[in-house]
């Protein structure tokens, strides 16, 4: 089913899944979704930036944006335990990249100042946002944990991925902190637009994992759709002038998409 709206959806991912050895996706895949399901554009970072190597899933999305830049925007996935991970930030610079996407819990570390302060300078140098996986709340890899850095950058936009609930005080408090909606059920999307406004909260939804992709995947997951997604938005009241802001005009802000 296509969208009746305009879609712009921040995190998503190609390149090699952890969890299941042969679980890959594509760029072709990102861009047989956004046609079939009528998605504006896709930010992508690749997974297997921790499941082989940053430099190799750098490689990856730079190639997605050369066949598909039209569609499909990246994200530089950067693990700050990889000792070459600077190498690719001016690659990154080089190939228009819209922003930087970490994940604590997968290249297992702890969110602390020493391991990511250098990440938010360069996040500062180049004006990207930074697009997180907020773990579990009260964990070393939750929302709460990234306050000292974002006191210290209050001039870098930082995402918390999956409205956590520590996540609502720091976007409260915060202009430069954001939340989005990856696999959020509806309802915690509904607290999150009564506590905070749709100002704060942009589209996530980690496809391809449970979206048609057109072929056999490794690992199955629960079917999901754009078109089903949204209704679930719907069903919760959230009105469609707080879903145009959620699903399109926050990230073509704060991203630079038309």
């Amino acid at each position: 089913m296509s969208l009746d709206v305009p879609l712009i959806d921040i995190h998503t991912h190609i390149g090699r899944l952890p969890g299941v050895v042969g679980e890959v996706f594509t760029a072709d895949d990102l861009r047989y979704i956004a046609e079939r399901e009528g998605a504006r554009f896709m930010l992508a970072s690749s997974a297997t930036a921790t499941t082989v190597s940053q430099a190799t899933g750098t490689r990856e999305v730079i190639a997605m944006t050369q066949q598909h830049g039209d569609r499909l925007g990246a994200m530089l996935w950067i693990n700050p335990h990889d000792p070459d991970w600077r190498a690719d930030v001016a690659l990154a610079a080089e190939h228009g990249f819209h922003g930087i996407k970490i994940h604590p819990l997968l290249d297992h570390y702890a969110v602390e100042p020493r391991a990511l302060d250098e990440v938010f300078a360069v996040a500062r140098a180049h004006r990207w946002p930074i697009l997180t996986h907020a773990d579990h709340d009260g964990t070393p890899m939750s929302a709460a944990a990234y306050e000292p850095l974002i006191r210290t950058y209050p001039d870098v936009i930082l995402i918390l991925a999956h409205l956590r609930l520590e996540a609502i005080p720091l976007a409260k408090r915060h202009d430069n902190v954001f939340v989005d909606t990856t696999y959020v059920d509806p309802v915690r999307v509904e607290l999150g637009v009564d506590a905070l406004g749709p100002d704060k909260i942009l589209f996530g939804s980690d496809a391809c994992e449970g979206f048609d992709v057109g072929h056999p995947v490794g690992r199955p997951r629960p079917p999901r759709s754009y078109a089903s997604l949204i209704a679930g938005l719907r069903e919760r009241g959230i009105s469609d002038a707080a879903l145009e802001k959620i699903l399109y005009r926050n990230a073509s802000r704060m991203f630079g998409i038309a």
